[in-house]
């Protein structure tokens, strides 16, 4: 064996020798981490807008849609709002109605309240000459009578026309049923009074009949040639 056999031989091989573990990489330079890091951000910025955008739209929409249904609930609530509007507006107006047709009807019950006191007088006056009583006992009680009747017209305010003998004639509130020749009066003035009149505040119920003065006769006559 030479001595290059044996060298050959006392050489140990790759795998049978046992030297330190291999080093690990080494770590790639600050300024490449560093425009790696600016990259990922500037692509996150890119996408971000897209993304905000995409974002915006479906929110418009739902905007939109909420709008309509928003319309659409308002018109709804506005034409419910009317009909019971009107619904109110129809019962006010019959309850109106019901209220009116009762006052017109039950109007007089006051003064047929106040009547009632009138005809207990009445009553009284035919049961005190039914008894037998004086004539001035009937009379002193239909008296009363028409005192408590004129009365009750006065408290609502009707009161009689005034109409006398002797006073002009108004024809405002007199009525003449006929005209007389007469030497006391001069024309125009009131010579009897037939029937009473009433008014009710200014108005004019009914007027009062009366006969009226046509003058002097021999100046009718001088009249007539």
């Amino acid at each position: 064996m030479t001595n290059e056999e044996f060298e050959k031989n006392e050489t140990p091989s790759g795998s049978d020798a046992k030297g330190p573990p291999p080093l690990p990489p080494p770590p790639p330079p600050v300024d490449d981490v560093i425009e790696d890091i600016v990259d990922a951000l500037a692509e996150e910025q890119v996408a971000e807008p897209e993304v905000e955008s995409g974002q915006e739209q479906i929110e418009e929409q739902v905007e939109e849609i909420v709008e309509e249904l928003t319309v659409e609930q308002q018109l709804a609530q506005e034409r419910d709002n009317n009909m019971r509007l009107l619904a109110e507006i129809d019962n006010l107006r019959k309850r109106s109605q019901r209220e009116m047709q009762q006052q017109l009807k039950y109007a007089a019950l006051p003064v047929i309240s106040e009547m009632l006191s009138v005809i207990d007088d009445l009553h009284r006056t035919l049961e005190a000459s039914q008894s037998g009583g004086a004539v001035e006992a009937f009379t002193g009680g239909v008296e009363i009578v028409v005192q408590s009747f004129t009365t009750v017209l006065e408290k609502y305010q009707c009161r009689a026309i005034k109409a006398a003998v002797g006073e002009a004639f108004d024809v405002k509130l007199h009525e003449a049923i006929s005209m007389q020749p007469s030497d006391q009066f001069d024309a125009n003035v009131i010579l009897a009074v037939v029937q009473q009149g009433y008014q009710m505040h200014d108005r004019v119920i009914r007027p009062s009949q009366v006969v009226v003065s046509s003058g002097p006769a021999a100046d009718e006559a001088a009249s007539d040639e």
